[in-house]
């Protein structure tokens, strides 16, 4: 799984930034509102470029924007985790049993994927937080609610595949019901794309709820990396205060690059394993 080289260097910072979620608000030298002073002149420090004090300078409103980076990396991984977690989950329930099911369930399941597909994602996002209130978990219900569709068809198509193998048929002849086959033989086969879809999610998630927080349908109190970077927008200070906006801009990339690139390398390493012990 992450014996390749690269898959594991991706799995290492998909691991440095969780811990970096866990860990950030105790590694933060200074509170996430604390608005910072010249010591000489007494003047708010706006926008000031990185120094010893403030390793990746100040905000427009005198905050440290290492302390808001490290803080706002805990509401950033657990948006992927969340978001993640409900695309995986309503996609492979859909898939698996459309696949396995078939019949009038799979047709019924299958069209329902069609109509989400035809839903667009900002302006039901908008609508749906219009309902709800703007809020931190209301953005992310919005991506989990949207973007299993593209999991779903694909383990419908994997699980259609799996339900053929010889153990599969064996087992549906001797009587085991339809969940013992399902738990016991359909999701260990498809859990490699499964794990794929996850972290497609949790990179999809983070980069929409950043989208959906920069067109202000997010909770702006939560010094997210996306909350961090409309502010920078906002302020107008977005170009000349680079080192603003470009740090949670560039630990997005990273991560969502990441998350990609690791499922992409466990899938592909799992299903070669999986090719040659049926090989053998």
């Amino acid at each position: 799984m992450v014996n390749d080289r690269m898959t594991a260097f991706y799995f290492g910072i998909l691991v440095t930034i969780l811990l970096m979620g866990v860990f950030g608000p105790m590694l933060a030298p200074y509170g996430v509102e604390e608005i910072h002073f010249d010591p000489q002149t007494g003047q708010m420090l706006r926008a000031e470029p990185p120094s010893l004090a403030h390793p990746l300078g100040t905000t427009f409103n005198g905050y440290d924007v290492l302390t808001r980076l490290l803080i706002g990396a805990r509401p950033t991984v657990l948006t992927g985790i969340i978001g993640g977690g409900m695309i995986l989950s309503i996609g492979t329930a859909i898939g698996v049993t459309a696949g396995y099911v078939g019949g009038r369930t799979e047709t019924l399941l299958m069209r329902f994927t069609d109509f989400v597909y035809g839903v667009p994602l900002i302006p039901f996002g908008i609508v749906l937080i219009t309902f709800l209130g703007v809020g931190f978990i209301p953005s992310i219900m919005v991506i989990g609610l949207i973007l299993w569709r593209g999991a779903a068809r694909v383990i419908r198509a994997q699980t259609l595949k799996v339900k053929q193998y010889p153990f599969v048929q064996v087992a549906k002849a001797s009587g085991a019901s339809t969940p013992h086959i399902i738990f016991k033989h359909i999701l260990p086969n498809v859990a490699p794309m499964a794990v794929f879809f996850l972290s497609l999610g949790v990179g999809y998630a983070i980069m929409l709820q950043a989208s959906l927080t920069f067109l202000g349908v997010a909770d702006p109190f939560i010094p997210s990396w996306g909350v961090m970077i409309r502010n920078a927008f906002n302020s107008g200070y977005m170009s000349t205060a680079w080192w603003w906006s470009a740090p949670p801009g560039l630990l997005i990339a990273i991560t969502v690059l990441a998350t990609f690139m690791f499922g992409r390398g466990y899938e592909g390493g799992d299903s070669e394993t999986a090719n040659n012990a049926i090989a053998a």
